[in-house]
């Protein structure tokens, strides 16, 4: 297989991914939960800076990935005290691949449109469920994005554990344009656990798979650990690296996030 056909397939890895780890959330860097943003606030979650370093791709034939993102920002507001709308816009992003084969771009990214339904439950007291539901909206130039409108859907899970921890379960799917006129299935799964330290820290550790089903092989693995400082009432910095755990996923993957509430 030559170097140009596997990088069609890296970034077709990377894209499957892509709504998740673009997307903000109120549990963890890639997990969701069921809580929905208050009514009448906006909050606004940015992704300060994040770095996806990847030298081992699953095609052995010498491709080095290296992904960088400043300013991926979504902002979320409740329509009702179940149900929010939320919209997302990647600032700046830059693909870059070396090695047999030498590619860069950079650019604004894709931008979201999403909303939450928590349809069952409360999480400060007990288990509860949310649907969560999204659309890619193609912004991003050639080369960051697939030019391509593609849906998804999240199954949100999540309940304290004890006085001092919260445990978080997604389950997802992502209709992606395969270029040819129909639609590949990819299936996503993460599970988070937080745990409360004081008043204003906490830590997390966190894992999560993707696997598209027309390359299933090359399935996606990572586990990651996290660090929250909060900001008064209304704020938080999020610090978070990741770890490739299969071949297909990225090496390593740290983030640097910001929330606030207004």
């Amino acid at each position: 297989m030559d170097a140009c056909m596997n990088l069609r397939l890296l970034r077709r890895l990377l894209l499957v991914a892509g709504a998740w780890l673009c997307a903000g959330n109120l549990a963890a860097q890639r997990s969701e939960a069921p809580t929905t943003a208050p009514v009448g606030a906006w909050l606004l979650e940015a992704d300060m800076f994040g770095v996806t370093v990847d030298r081992h791709t699953p095609f052995n034939d010498g491709l080095h990935y290296r992904s960088t993102l400043a300013g991926s920002l979504l902002f979320s507001t409740g329509l009702t005290e179940k149900f929010d709308l939320q919209f997302g816009y990647e600032m700046w992003r830059q693909e870059r691949v070396t090695g047999a084969a030498n590619e860069r771009y950079r650019g604004g990214g894709d931008g979201w449109l999403r909303a939450k339904w928590n349809f069952a439950g409360d999480e400060s007291e007990g288990p509860a469920w949310a649907l969560l539901p999204y659309v890619k909206l193609p912004l991003a130039g050639d080369g960051i994005g697939n030019g391509a409108t593609d849906p998804g859907l999240v199954l949100v899970y999540g309940r304290p554990v004890g006085t001092d921890s919260t445990l978080h379960i997604n389950l997802g799917g992502d209709w992606i344009d395969d270029t040819a006129g129909g639609r590949d299935v990819a299936l996503y799964a993460s599970t988070a656990w937080t745990r409360l330290w004081s008043e204003t820290w906490s830590g997390y550790t966190e894992a999560s798979i993707w696997v598209d089903r027309a390359d299933s092989a090359n399935w996606w693995g990572e586990a990651g650990l996290g660090i929250i400082r909060t900001l008064g009432e209304r704020g938080w910095l999020d610090l978070a690296i990741y770890a490739g755990v299969t071949k297909a996923a990225p090496d390593f993957s740290p983030i640097l996030r910001f929330g606030w509430q207004f």
